[in-house]
């Protein structure tokens, strides 16, 4: 573990069931002007799931803008048209309520309100980013990115078919509000899925070239908290569970936040850009390959997930025994919270090579592996899965 790093953890972390409803003493809290946009999904808003959120922004003298376009993957597109809504209501303040999607929709406008040019661009490093003048909360509403603590946010240029990842130290929220009552109407389905999504962070950001000391204990217990609690994985509306897991979720993002992804995440990428598959379920199938991958290099790191997971590794394992067997346990982890094939997922053998394609030139995520893989090694394990 590298003991020379940087570490930043960007937001003020409220955590507590109800805690949605504090959101207008918050915003109060941290000089926010009259006008409050709200980033949120349109299935969010047609559910009414907003009313706590907007009665409590109300309640404090402010006056809440609704931005009801987030999709799934954050397009590009929706960032444009955020900006200009922010620009159009003269927004002080910008609340992320949901899942990833919302959550970088909402990083994407904020960052953007205070350059000149378009998010692209951004992304690509040729705008210098700046501190953002308006305030942003996010309050998630599934327990799996972590994007609530996090400096990094991902959007999808539909065009290009490619996500694009931007990073800094300005992208962060300001206020994280972690309320898990926000978490009851999922389905056991989508909170496997998100929950595996943090999951592959912690294990992830631990097994990555840059991981440091401090990011280290972030890592492994939110890793633990995951796995000691799948009940809300299997039955929905525990909220002792849930607690667990959306904290969890946000020390992942802490942990990530700090080093950066691997292959895992590179893959998971391309299986959502061709495949179409939820970002958390693609980070699940994918993960058992990119921990054994790395197995050789870093075998104790391995086997430390593989406790967590269970595992029996026998004294006199290898490096490589080792991550089969780590990975078999993951893959045992997944069937027992319902994460099944890829092609349950709609995913075909033809799809396959263009995922493996999409993983390999992720840079990013390539360059911080121990040992970054061959197209065709991963297009072996996405058949493997398939």
């Amino acid at each position: 573990m590298l003991t020379e790093f940087n570490f930043h953890a960007p937001s003020f972390v409220v955590a507590g069931r109800n805690s949605v409803r504090r959101s207008g003493e918050l915003l109060s809290q941290w000089g926010a002007g009259q006008n409050i946009m709200v980033v949120c999904g349109s299935k969010t808003y047609s559910l009414g799931l907003l009313e706590p959120l907007l009665d409590s922004i109300r309640s404090e003298g402010f006056t809440p803008y609704v931005f009801h376009g987030s999709l799934p993957d954050a397009p590009v597109e929706t960032v444009r048209s955020g900006v200009a809504y922010a620009k159009e209501h003269d927004v002080s303040a910008i609340v992320a309520f949901g899942g990833g999607s919302a959550m970088d929709t909402a990083k994407a406008i904020a960052c953007i309100l205070d350059v000149e040019g378009d998010i692209v661009a951004y992304c690509k490093g040729l705008i210098k980013p700046t501190r953002r003048s308006k305030l942003l909360f996010a309050i998630p509403t599934t327990c799996g990115t972590g994007s609530e603590s996090t400096d990094i946010g991902v959007v999808l240029d539909q065009e290009e078919n490619y996500k694009y990842i931007f990073s800094n130290p300005f992208a962060g929220p300001d206020v994280a509000i972690l309320d898990p009552v926000l978490l009851t109407a999922l389905s056991p389905a989508m909170i496997a899925a998100t929950a595996m999504d943090a999951f592959s962070h912690s294990a992830e950001a631990y097994t990555c070239k840059a991981a440091n000391v401090m990011m280290e204990p972030l890592a492994l217990s939110s890793m633990e908290m995951i796995v000691k609690h799948p009940a809300a994985m299997k039955a929905p509306g525990d909220l002792d569970e849930l607690e667990q897991l959306l904290i969890a979720s946000c020390m992942a993002g802490q942990a990530f936040t700090q080093v950066g992804l691997h292959l895992g995440h590179a893959i998971a990428h391309g299986v959502g850009v061709y495949g179409h598959v939820h970002h958390g379920t693609a980070c699940a199938l994918v993960l058992p390959y990119a921990l054994s991958s790395v197995s050789e290099a870093i075998p104790d790191r391995i086997a430390k997930i593989g406790e967590i997971l269970g595992a029996k590794i026998p004294a006199q394992a290898t490096p490589r025994e080792i991550g089969l067997i780590v990975s078999d346990a993951l893959q045992l982890f997944n069937r027992s919270i319902g994460i099944k094939r890829l092609s349950d997922y709609g995913v075909t053998e033809e799809q396959l090579a263009s995922m493996a394609e999409y993983a390999v030139h992720e840079g990013g995520t390539q360059g911080n592996s121990f040992r970054p893989s061959p197209k065709a090694e991963v297009v072996d394990y996405l058949r493997s899965i398939l």
